[in-house]
């Protein structure tokens, strides 16, 4: 979702739909570009209209998550359970990592304990001013590329001091590929 489609997302639910798919969808990142960036207001915009028109079959989208009080969820899994692997060969905790000076060979050398270094425990760190809050201090990368890791997550509105609804209708969950290795939300047309 981008400031470019936000306000079309439950069209492409529907093509998705005709097809026998959901539709998958992640908030826009600025690693190249802030051009499609979306506003606040944006996004809440573009999750309002995918309440209104579809069924919640998963999120791990933070923010997300912790306006709709998703029981059970616990952060994502950004340095945590996720390893990407970056074109260039670098090691991130998240696919929209900034910086890494990891590399395969750290990798292969580290294994499992890859987890254990500065880049993946930063991404694991909550905010001071988030600790409590229901979207676990949101995104990392996005804090990390948009405000800085120390910040709030930017589309976060317990830390703005708002609260919103929206009246969102369960879909049957299904075994969903990957939901957890990325902040994503999974829709299916109604």
């Amino acid at each position: 979702m981008m400031s470019l489609n936000y306000d079309g997302m439950p069209q492409l639910a529907r093509v998705a739909a005709s097809v026998g798919a959901n539709l998958r969808v992640n908030i826009y990142q600025p690693s190249r570009t802030d051009r499609f960036t979306l506003g606040y207001g944006e996004l809440w915009d573009g999750f309002r209209r995918l309440a209104h028109s579809t069924r919640l079959v998963a999120t791990t989208e933070p923010v997300l998550a912790g306006v709709l009080g998703i029981p059970g969820f616990s952060g994502t899994g950004c340095g945590r359970s996720t390893v990407r692997v970056a074109p260039d060969g670098r090691i991130l905790p998240c696919t929209y990592w900034p910086e890494s000076r990891l590399t395969v060979g750290d990798l292969q050398t580290l294994g499992h304990a890859i987890v254990e270094t500065a880049e993946f425990s930063a991404a694991r760190l909550t905010p001071m001013d988030c600790e409590g809050c229901p979207c676990r201090g949101g995104c990392a990368g996005r804090r990390a590329l948009m405000g800085g890791l120390g910040a709030p997550d930017p589309y976060c509105p317990f830390a703005r001091g708002e609260r919103i609804h929206l009246d969102w209708e369960r879909a049957t969950e299904g075994d969903l590929p990957k939901v957890g290795s990325a902040c994503t939300t999974v829709v299916s047309a109604l």
